[in-house]
This record gives structure tokens, C-alpha cells and sequence, in this order.
């Protein structure tokens, strides 16, 4: 068994109270059995606060009441989860015990990461000299889940670390490995669609380099777009794609490179951002293709973020890690929006994006 997590994954800690945008709003807890066993047990008056703000989602599951504003009714007015503060973090369910961590599990290999909707999490990889995975193998050779072809799964690995080492310290400028990032996903899902997963680990990555895409907006507006037309966990999230994509529509074409120009002159570690968040995204999206196939559709969907939150941050310079937590909560979290965008982004040619 192989496991994998990036190099920071074990220096997250929460920051409870002064946590710039608390992870208890908006999200509809589903409660299993041991935690509502658990909170029929806790101390009075605890006991009976959690009773009270139990309600049944659309689906029946059990969960914590979110207030008028979004907010869990089980949120203190410190910021802290009332559970969490007065009974102690063991009592925590494992949905918020485990967030912002994630686990992916393919049998012969278990991968650890920390989602950026949490804005510590955002921080780290933000901040982070560079996107390192550590691997641990115990040695035993576990086959893969009942499902996962292993000759698929073999080929997303060798392709996968080709593309993170690209992103990570390859030749060129972010765009053009990002553009060759997809350039190469687009040959790999041809061999994925005719069952050919042994002719994915002797592709090589094409060369980057070309016409420089750096000046011109390229695929920005209809990106912003798109995005503003899924289904909102908040209002002001469509509200502000929307107004970033006027805001770029009219800029001059001497305007927009100029803005660009401050912008990287003013945050000189903008590329190494970019390609820490390009790398999350390749490492945390890339093997969910072992379930669908649908590998040039994530791939697209590494390079819209990267596009969209980069001319985000041309306007909000300073404020990457908050832009990262909205992107992420907006449409990481939400299987509807995510998947709805890949099919979306499946059907643009890589030319769309440079």
C-alpha cells in the first residue's frame, strides 16, 4: 500500500475563532448513527441545544439547522463549534472532525490532501516554496478496488507525475505548461476511449513553448461565464464573476496587458502560486478519471481555475487565498457544479484555452 500526502499536509491546524470565513456555514452536515448515538449521550444543556437543531435534508439524512444567515446553529458567537468547545474534539462528527482533509482511496493506494475551501488550507499552498508529495509504502502489494482497472490506474500514474513535475519545475512559463498540460490529456483520452491504458506510460509530454498567450485575455470572460451560471452556494459568488467578466470586457487591448504587467510586478511569486494551485488540482482530480474516464475534461478544469483565478486576483491583488476558498467551496464541494463543468470544459478544444 502506497500513501501519499503533500509536504505541509501534517502542519494544517484550524484556526477556530479567527478563522477569516468559518467552514460551519452553508454545508448541510450529514449526521451518521455513532454521532447521533454519541449526542443523545452529551451533557445537559448541550444535549438538548444539539436536539433542537437536528433537521432531515431532501434526502432524509440528519443534520445540523443552518440558521437565516448560513450559519450552524451548533456556531458560537466565538467562531468555535459549541460541540467542539464544551464536550471536547472527539465528539466532533466525522465530517467536521475530518475537514479540510480528504482521502482518496484506490485499494493499492490511499492519497491525503487538504481542500482549499478552508482558508488555512488555501494559505499553506499558497505560501508553500514549492507543491512536494511524500510517499510512505508498507511494502504490501495491494491490488486495486473491485472496479478500477489497473492498467488505467497505472497509466494515470505515470501520466500524472509527468504533468506534476512539468508544473512543478518544467521548462516555461505557466501558460505554456498548462497549455501543454492539456495538449497531452487530449492524446491521453484518445488512448483512454480505445482501451489502450498501456500506451499512456510511454507518451512524452509535448514540448512547451510556442506563442507567448500571456497578453491577451484568451478564454477569461467566457470562463467567468460559465461559472456564473452554476448553481450558487452564495449569491455574491455569481455576482462577482459577473462583474469581472464586464470589467475585462471593457478594458483596451493596451489596458489589459498593462494590468497584468502590476499586477506580476506587485506579487512577484504570482507563477509559483499558480503552478502550487495547478498542481493541487492535478494531484487531488486527476485519478477520478479511473472512474469515468473523463481524464481531458479535469484536465480542462485544472486550466479554467488557474485562468479564472488568476484574472480574479488581477483585480484583488492580496487577496488569492480568499478567492481560492470561495472557487473551491463554489465548485469543489458541490458534485453537481463540478461535474457540470467538466462536461462543459470536456467539449472546448485545448485551443480555447490559449
Amino acid at each position: 500500500m502506497i500513501d501519499r500526502r503533500p509536504n505541509y499536509y501534517d502542519t494544517f491546524q484550524c484556526l477556530g475563532g479567527s478563522c477569516p470565513d468559518t467552514c460551519c456555514r452553508d454545508w448541510s452536515v450529514a449526521l451518521d448513527g455513532d454521532a447521533l448515538a454519541d449526542y443523545a449521550a452529551a451533557p445537559s444543556p448541550l444535549r438538548e441545544r444539539v436536539a433542537r437543531n437536528l433537521v432531515a435534508d431532501e434526502d432524509g439524512d440528519v443534520c445540523f439547522r443552518l440558521d437565516e444567515t448560513g450559519l450552524c446553529a451548533l456556531l458560537t458567537p466565538d467562531g468555535l463549534c459549541a460541540i467542539q468547545r464544551d464536550w471536547g474534539e472527539e465528539h466532533l462528527c466525522a465530517h467536521c472532525a475530518a475537514y479540510p482533509r480528504f482521502i482518496e482511496e484506490f485499494g493499492c493506494l490511499t492519497e491525503s490532501s487538504l481542500a482549499v475551501s478552508c482558508p488555512e488550507a488555501a494559505r499553506l499552498l499558497l505560501e508553500a516554496p514549492r507543491f512536494t508529495l511524500i510517499e510512505a509504502d508498507d511494502g504490501i502489494e495491494d491490488p486495486p478496488f473491485e472496479g478500477v482497472d489497473p492498467d488505467l490506474l497505472r497509466g494515470l500514474e505515470h501520466s500524472r507525475a509527468q504533468v506534476l513535475a512539468l508544473l512543478d519545475g518544467g521548462a516555461g512559463a505557466i501558460w505554456e505548461k498548462l497549455r501543454a498540460l492539456l495538449i497531452h490529456a487530449e492524446t491521453l483520452q484518445g488512448f483512454i476511449g480505445r482501451g489502450e491504458y498501456g500506451r499512456m506510460a510511454s507518451l512524452p509530454l509535448p514540448p512547451t513553448g510556442g506563442p507567448d498567450p500571456s497578453r491577451r485575455q484568451g478564454p477569461a470572460v467566457p470562463l467567468l461565464e460559465l461559472l456564473a451560471g452554476l448553481d450558487p452556494l452564495r449569491p455574491s459568488w455569481p455576482e462577482l464573476l459577473k462583474e469581472r467578466a464586464k470589467q475585462l470586457s471593457a478594458l483596451s487591448p493596451a489596458d489589459y496587458p498593462a494590468l497584468r504587467t502590476g499586477y506580476e510586478r506587485a506579487n512577484p511569486r504570482w507563477e509559483r502560486q499558480l503552478s502550487n494551485l495547478a498542481c493541487y488540482l492535478v494531484f487531488r482530480h486527476w485519478h477520478k478519471a479511473v472512474n469515468d474516464d473523463a481524464l481531458y475534461g479535469r484536465a480542462a478544469f485544472v486550466c479554467a481555475a488557474c485562468s479564472v483565478l488568476y484574472h480574479l486576483s488581477l483585480f484583488q491583488p492580496g487577496e488569492e487565498a480568499a478567492l481560492w476558498t470561495r472557487f473551491s467551496r463554489e465548485v469543489e464541494h458541490d458534485e453537481d457544479n463540478l461535474s457540470q463543468l467538466i462536461w462543459a470544459l470536456d467539449r472546448w478544444i485545448a485551443a480555447d484555452f490559449i
